[in-house]
């Protein structure tokens, strides 16, 4: 039988199915009019930003405006708090269920959706813990497998959740099963350093660049090197100092406080926060290109 309850543990050592649909989003009016998508379920993403499933010119749109979820026949809407909500069948919703023949309008555009009829059945690993993660559950299995197969490669990660639900846990599994395992992974906590003194956590410093830096100190990136950075919540970081953050991720390069030579680092950087980033990006508190 399919498994469509993600919430449901899985007897042990029983095989793991998840079989889901796609739906077909048609844009029937705005910018964008025309444009047919076909997103594959459980979870679909539309925004105007890059890393939306269907993304969209219009500027009134948010980067990562709505959710939509396939839970077995039905779609659920959900608003990821945009800037100018979303209206489902002319209400106002934070979360909705969407009926077949549903229009749902989201800045100056309106959407069509229809569920398709084919069945898709997405892969969900079998194992039953990574690294510090235990859970038997389709949902928990569903991420065993994105680990699985973002594991091997250097993709950045990010990781968005509460306080307390694990990211951490997330990124030392992602570094025990990646290539770099045999390094260090060095933790920082971007909201538990002062504003002062996280550029030099991050990035070291030099002898008399500020009061008290009486030797040479590398930082996070370079006593990482070859290994993983885990910046949790990197949201917290202020925006005079994303730039510097942005430099290590294009070009791989650190410059310690007070110095005027870069050092060339060889990192993974897996991020994680509680705020969602897509909003701190309209709020303009966050640096979209970062």
């Amino acid at each position: 039988m399919p498994v469509l309850d993600e919430t449901a543990p899985i007897e042990q050592g029983s095989a793991a199915r998840l079989v889901t649909r796609k739906i077909r989003v048609e844009v029937v009016d705005g910018p964008d009019r025309g444009v047919i998508a076909e997103l594959t379920g459980p979870d679909a993403r539309i925004g105007s930003g890059a890393d939306a499933g269907l993304v969209l010119k219009d500027r009134t749109v948010s980067r990562i405006h709505l959710t939509l979820r396939v839970e077995g026949d039905a779609i659920r809407v959900v608003d990821e708090g945009s800037r100018n909500g979303t209206i489902v069948d002319g209400t106002r919703v934070r979360e909705a269920w969407a009926r077949p023949d549903s229009t749902i309008r989201i800045g100056d555009t309106t959407l069509c959706l229809r569920m398709l009829d084919e069945l898709l059945e997405l892969p969900v690993s079998p194992r039953e813990r990574m690294g510090g993660l235990l859970g038997r559950s389709v949902a928990m299995r569903r991420i065993f497998t994105l680990l699985e197969q973002i594991a091997p490669t250097d993709a950045r990660v990010l990781v968005e959740g509460e306080t307390g639900t694990g990211k951490e846990l997330v990124a030392e599994a992602l570094h025990e099963a990646s290539r770099r395992a045999a390094r260090p992974m060095v933790v920082v906590d971007c909201s538990a350093v002062s504003a002062t003194l996280i550029e030099s956590e991050l990035f070291g410093h030099v002898r008399g660049s500020f009061t008290g830096a009486v030797v040479d100190r590398a930082g996070a990136f370079e006593a990482a090197d070859g290994g993983t950075v885990f910046l949790d919540e990197v949201g917290e970081l202020s925006l005079n100092l994303q730039p510097n953050l942005l430099r290590v991720l294009e070009r791989g390069e650190v410059r310690r406080v007070g110095s005027n030579t870069t050092r060339r680092v060889d990192v993974r950087v897996v991020a994680a926060t509680n705020r969602a980033l897509a909003q701190e990006v309209e709020r303009g508190r966050f640096r979209e290109d970062l």
